[in-house]
């Protein structure tokens, strides 16, 4: 059984890696071999003792094993290729079935990317006998992370069949999120700490060894040494592991193909009354009622709460509190572009807009009321707190105020825009398994709403900015109504043409959701050609690679030497000296915009050349 589950994972690749899939595949295939030879570098380099680059080797290895687990997150529920939905009316046993789709998985250029990069055990190995140790560990390594992915997956799978599950699937997303994301932090204390010299905390070091993403290495050390029962000890705890967890994971499968996530009641006669006032509201309670039922629009709530929270929390690892006045505008832009899909969200209910003509403003509206009361309340709170915990001075409250009502009003106009116009169709939700991860390839959405949120707040910065840098305070304070003001212009141009774009192309878009996420399906877009590959890669490149010098290397830099902030952390233009830092941090500002350009206006005149194209051969 297994070789025919592999045979028709190759098939199904054959067929679907065209176009932007195949171009995202390619890109991050580069990425990775770039990731893994940077980890065998490490393994073999001497640019720290033995026991520092052990642990050093053991951060590395314990960063592709969450890299691992939290990519389901990003890919919208991992591989769905092969789906075990697919199989429930076989006679198929479910450790059988659990061990076929895990060997399945080894087909792809994420498993080979990950056994390249665990050779760097290889690399670590001092002797014949560590050599030999190593290429067994290097085999169950790459079988472990993969089976802990789908175990994590599965256990989401079940586990979020409630709203409490759903919150605490949110809550340990979120938290390996940050920890990814944030690394920096630890990076920069041991740096700042002089560990990279003098060693790691024994209890870090032993925490770090204790990790399974570590037991490969603790054998082949314990082989080099002669410690032949720890070296044992090791190796057979990776295979337990591994056949626990496909234990595991096969009981799971059993219980997520027999049976169905509950819906639990919704708000109550509050909601009711704020029906009386017309279609706009009807349509706002009826989306508010689905954010408190629908178990995916709860987890993606949740995780944008909890990962701003708790991506301005990590920094006080190194008593720094300057992300804390930021805390709202994270879970902002976090929750625009996790509810940038809303439609697409919904499936085939659509139809019950388009039969009513005439609706499409309201209902258009309605979702950018609902997504404002939800995301508004909570958001203001949260940058309250922040800003007087880390003690904000008046111009600190004017930046972040504004930049929590720019992204407000930017935020509520994108969900709608992003939703009609690059629509991901997904699984109906009367077909969901109750994973909150099956939200179909959303990666390239949520990357492109966090860029545009970031841009809808640039009116709202240049105020600011100019009243900071002439030391006027009434000017910087000025930036609030300016971010109001631009907001609600966002919110309202951009619902506008949201509303045209479903009343002009309904059908289409109905005519993709019908395809339901399947891979075998094909999405409807008149007028949309399909690139090359090689502009298709290109083009996928720069909306994931253009956040980089746009943000974390330019906006941030700008903004901390503007503010007169002495902090340096890991941005490039603060290590340098006047009168470089400016120019530096402005020329990664234009390169991350010059790479969103690309990425944006590629497409679209390749399209135009395709229908000019068309016509002439008309």
């Amino acid at each position: 059984m297994a070789g025919v589950l592999i045979a028709m994972r190759l098939r199904v690749l054959a067929h679907t890696l065209t176009g932007s899939r195949a171009a995202a595949m390619i890109s991050g295939g580069i990425a990775g071999l770039l990731l893994a030879a940077g980890t065998i570098a490490l393994a073999g380099s001497d640019l720290a003792p033995g026991q520092v680059r052990g642990d050093l080797l053991a951060i590395v290895l314990a960063c592709w094993m969450f890299g691992w687990i939290l990519g389901p997150v990003y890919t919208g529920g991992g591989d769905d290729s092969l789906r075990p939905e697919q199989f429930s009316l076989l006679p198929l046993r479910p450790l059988p079935l659990a061990f076929g789709l895990l060997t399945a998985g080894f087909v792809g250029i994420a498993p080979a990317v990950s056994l390249i990069a665990f050779t760097a055990l290889i690399a670590h190995a001092q002797g014949v006998a560590a050599v030999a140790v190593a290429v067994i560990a290097v085999v169950l390594q790459l079988i472990l992370v993969l089976m802990l992915s789908r175990l994590v997956v599965g256990v989401l799978a079940v586990a979020v069949r409630s709203r409490l599950g759903a919150i605490l699937a949110a809550l340990v997303n979120a938290s390996m999120a940050v920890l990814l994301n944030q690394s920096w932090v630890l990076i920069w204390a041991a740096v700042d700490s002089d560990l990279l010299t003098y060693g790691f905390p024994p209890g870090f070091s032993a925490v770090l060894h204790w990790l399974p993403s570590s037991w490969g290495m603790v054998a082949i050390d314990a082989a080099g040494r002669g410690d032949w029962l720890l070296a044992a000890v090791a190796v057979g705890g990776l295979a337990a592991l591994i056949g626990v967890a496909l234990a595991v994971w096969a009981r799971l499968l059993a219980r997520r193909t027999t049976t169905r996530a509950g819906m639990s009641a919704g708000r109550g006669s509050l909601l009711d009354r704020f029906t009386d006032g017309g279609t706009t509201r009807a349509v706002a309670v009826k989306e508010l009622r689905t954010w408190s039922r629908d178990l995916m629009r709860i987890h993606f709530f949740y995780y944008s709460v909890f990962f701003g929270v708790l991506y301005t929390l990590v920094p006080l690892i190194i008593d720094w509190r300057g992300m804390l006045p930021w805390t709202g505008v994270i879970i902002v832009a976090m929750a625009a572009a996790t509810s940038a899909n809303l439609f697409g969200l919904d499936g085939t209910a659509l139809w019950l807009n388009l039969v009513n003509p005439g609706g499409e403003l309201a209902e258009v509206r309605g979702r950018q009321l609902a997504w404002l009361l939800q995301t508004a309340p909570v958001t203001l709170l949260i940058t309250v707190v922040g800003t007087i915990v880390a003690g904000g001075d008046p111009q600190t409250w004017a930046w972040a105020l504004a930049l929590l009502f720019a992204a407000l009003g930017g935020g509520a106009g994108l969900i709608v825009l992003v939703s009609v116009f690059a629509l991901v169709p997904v699984l109906e939700p009367k077909r969901r398994s109750g994973n909150p991860l099956e939200a179909g390839p959303i990666f390239g959405q949520i990357i492109g709403t966090l860029l545009l949120v970031c841009v809808t707040t640039v009116p709202a910065v240049v105020v600011a900015w100019a009243g900071t840098r002439s030391d006027q305070p009434l000017l910087t304070w000025a930036a609030v109504p300016a971010a109001l003001a631009t907001g609600a212009w966002f919110t309202w141009w951009c619902g506008r043409a949201a509303a045209r774009r479903l009343r002009a192309t309904g059908p289409e878009l109905l005519a993709t959701m019908r395809s339901g996420g399947t891979v075998t399906a094909v999405a409807v877009r008149p007028g949309a050609a399909e690139l090359p590959p090689r502009l298709s890669a290109l083009v996928t490149t720069m909306w994931i690679v253009c956040w980089v010098p746009l943000f974390p290397q330019g906006i941030v830099p700008l903004w901390m030497i503007f503010s007169g902030s002495e902090n340096r952390l890991w941005f490039l233009a603060l290590h340098l000296d006047d009168p470089w830092r400016i120019p530096v941090a402005a020329a990664f500002l234009l390169l991350g915009l010059a790479m969103l350009t690309v990425g944006t206006v590629v497409p679209l005149r390749y399209g135009r050349l395709q229908k000019s194209a068309a016509r002439i051969r008309r």
